[in-house]
């Protein structure tokens, strides 16, 4: 079984996908450095080729492999996780990294209309789409209920989260 775990930079993808490397293979599509076709230098990221990450992930085995990117929503899985922070905290998570104030708005406004958790409806039916606020949490608590989705499929975590208001503050 395939488990994405996604959610918008800053959310928690790694450090809790690092987290869930003591029970689970953890796939990271940033390893792919053969996926990304170039960068993109005004929005400072790298553009991938989803088709080429979708080949590779998807004969990867029979166990339960979590696949951790801001992509891998996008790839062939059985059920995704969308890792989601209130955008004032991911503001300050993403300032710390150094991101350009440009990357920042890009990524606030994605969190807080629900883009990656709305993409991965589309993709994968709303029964399979799974929600973690992790604005609050420690990275430990985090991971566990990310275990908990993944052995429960709890229905209490279907995607529920939202920022909308956010953005009426912005402008």
């Amino acid at each position: 079984m395939l488990i994405a775990l996604t959610g918008t930079p800053g959310t928690g993808k790694t450090i809790i996908a690092k987290i869930l490397e003591n029970e689970y293979r953890v796939v990271y599509l940033k390893d792919f450095k053969d996926a990304i076709l170039y960068h993109d230098e005004d929005r400072d990221a790298d553009v991938v080729d989803i088709e080429y990450l979708k080949e590779k992930i998807e004969n990867i085995g029979e166990e339960v492999i979590i696949v951790e990117g801001h992509y891998s929503h996008e790839m062939p899985v059985d059920e995704v996780i969308v890792l989601r922070c209130h955008p004032e905290e991911l503001r300050k998570r993403l300032e710390k990294r150094g991101y350009n104030k440009e990357k920042i708005r890009e990524n606030l406004e994605a969190e807080a209309m629900g883009l990656i958790t709305a993409e991965s409806i589309n993709y994968h039916g709303k029964d399979k789409v799974f929600e973690v606020d992790t604005t609050t949490k420690k990275a430990e608590d985090a991971a566990k209920e990310v275990k908990h989705i993944i052995k429960t499929w709890d229905k209490r975590y279907l995607a529920r989260i939202n920022y909308m208001e956010e953005i009426l503050k912005w402008y």
